[in-house]
């Protein structure tokens, strides 16, 4: 005779079991070792469980920090593979498929209730207080008929009422939150931050999760980012997906405020500079340690990280035009490296794509002079070409002649910096008190610009001061305003604005390298701008 519990005899109130309660219930219906894989993936309440469902999906994924719990739960068999014991994952599917069909009950006894309640007269009067009190609801009755006949999908503001509502007829303990509603709350939280998050679930009763459901709920997704670590299995995966092969890779730095905090998952401390490698990648695993001495000494020795590096994958595939990048990385450095890690990086990157049959065409960054030394050395542009007799090497039909185009007919991936670096970079330019441009006999200088802004009305122009003389340098904006098609055809009329005109359509080029058809084309057209603002 099993001394399994019988799940059939849950009540509903478990379902607003958390913590303690929770732990105690999943011992006693599934035992210590589905507790302890329900513990090391943080889940703590019901409501948890039943959105994250499968807990054993983690124990597939190969790490040492698992084989004392996989010995627990299941066997190593003689070809490596790990089967799971079947006991456990049956009292454990058991026990969800309790607790959903519990959760089912619950959800269609609340709205048969709420619908009794609805039908209890033929006609519904509403209090003449509580239409002053709520005016909305006055509005949703008015337009209620508009709303059958929209073409706006209502579907998910449907749910967002429902759940609010259902929940404001129970006690908080026992709130329930739909799945749409946890996915709005978990992208909040992320986007938004934890004090724009709590302003929102303060302000609107029963709309949102409380903090620690939604962290507890984002600890427990497979989705942790390690710092320093390339996750080429999930960025393949992702691409599989959506079945793109061609893809392009951009990096970029931004500047952090310094500081060293713990990683309760990886075990690690986040915020020193991570060492690179022969390859010129971070070493994920540098500072993991259970010393006090050690971590005493890694404050006084290792310099902190000033800067984030990330890098971001793009696919290019015409089929998947509005889907998002993947992040494949991101790393604490202090910018203390050589061109010679960025191409071996870039080299190594592209080989692991590679062996799982994704290309990647190419890469792109911002205008610090190593990444401008390596893409050089990549492209073979006025410098030595670093993939002679490579194998994979693609062929780039030039016209015959563009002999001042210094670039090797076959690359291994292209490189380009990025266009809005570049764009704001020619408009701070001309801005330059000591720099004196000339394009032939004409000088380039911003005084057609104010002649413009003074003699023409801005319906014509669309220009204030500002957006010549931006505070923040960086504003894309300004230089985007300040090359329109407007102002372009406005300074034909001005005398002596051949010369910003000109440059002011090379500007423009810039920007419309954003909505290009090929990534070929927007290669070639940076090239171009690089060679003139060089050369101008």
């Amino acid at each position: 005779m099993s001394d399994t519990p019988l799940t059939i005899d849950l009540k509903e109130q478990v379902l607003s079991f958390r913590n303690d309660s929770f732990y105690d219930l999943v011992k006693q219906q599934c035992g210590t070792i589905a507790l302890e894989i329900i513990q090391v993936k943080n889940i703590s309440s019901v409501d948890c469980l039943l959105e994250i469902g499968d807990i054993f999906s983690f124990l597939e994924l190969d790490s040492d920090e698992l084989i004392p719990i996989k010995r627990k739960s299941g066997i190593f068999v003689n070809d490596g593979r790990f089967v799971l014991k079947k006991g456990l994952k049956n009292k454990v599917e058991t026990f969800i498929n309790t607790l959903h069909g519990l959760n089912q009950q619950y959800l269609k006894s609340s709205m048969r209730h709420n619908s009794n309640d609805s039908n209890s007269s033929n006609d519904l009067i509403i209090p003449e207080y509580l239409l002053k009190k709520f005016p909305f609801i006055q509005t949703l009755i008015v337009y209620s008929n508009l709303i059958m006949k929209s073409k706006y999908d209502f579907t998910f503001l449907n749910i967002i009422l429902n759940n609010m509502f259902r929940n404001l007829s129970t006690e908080e303990r026992g709130f329930r939150y739909e799945n749409a509603v946890r996915q709005l709350a978990t992208s909040l939280y992320i986007l938004g931050g934890r004090t724009a998050y709590e302003f929102i679930r303060v302000n609107i009763p029963a709309f949102l999760p409380t903090v620690r459901i939604i962290q507890s709920f984002i600890a427990a997704s497979d989705n942790h980012l390690t710092e320093g670590l390339f996750n080429y299995e999930k960025a393949s995966d992702y691409f599989n997906s959506i079945q793109s092969t061609i893809d392009f890779i951009a990096e970029d730095t931004t500047a952090v405020v310094s500081k060293v905090t713990y990683d309760t998952t990886s075990n690690k401390f986040i915020g020193f500079a991570l060492p690179l490698d022969n390859n010129g990648f971070p070493i994920a695993n540098s500072y993991s340690t259970e010393s006090f001495s050690c971590l005493e000494e890694w404050y006084s020795s290792v310099p902190r990280a000033k800067s984030l590096n990330a890098y971001l994958i793009q696919p290019l595939s015409s089929s998947a035009n509005n889907t998002s990048p993947y992040l494949l990385s991101a790393y604490g450095t202090d910018n203390k490296y050589e061109s010679s890690d960025v191409i071996s990086r870039w080299h190594h990157i592209h080989q692991k794509f590679k062996a799982k049959g994704i290309r990647i065409l190419g890469f792109s960054t911002d205008c610090d002079s190593r990444y401008l030394h390596a893409m050089r050395a990549s492209l073979g542009f006025f410098s030595t070409f670093a993939y002679d007799d490579h194998p994979d090497l693609f062929s780039i039909d030039l016209p015959r002649t563009w002999s001042w185009f210094f670039m090797q007919h076959e690359q291994l991936y292209i490189c380009f910096q990025d266009p809005v670096h570049i764009c704001t970079k020619l408009r701070n330019r001309i801005l330059s008190e000591t720099t004196h441009l000339l394009l032939g006999d004409q000088l380039i200088t911003i005084e057609p610009l104010l002649d413009m802004i003074n003699n023409y009305s801005k319906f014509d122009h669309a220009l204030v001061r500002s957006d010549i003389y931006p505070k923040d340098r960086q504003n894309y904006s300004s230089a985007a305003k300040i090359s329109s098609n407007n102002v372009l055809n406005l300074l034909q009329r001005i005398p002596n604005s051949l010369g910003i005109n000109i440059y002011l359509q090379v500007c423009k080029k810039n920007m419309s390298k954003k909505h290009e058809m090929t990534s070929l084309s927007i290669f070639l057209k940076d090239k171009f701008l690089n060679y003139f603002g060089k050369n101008c």
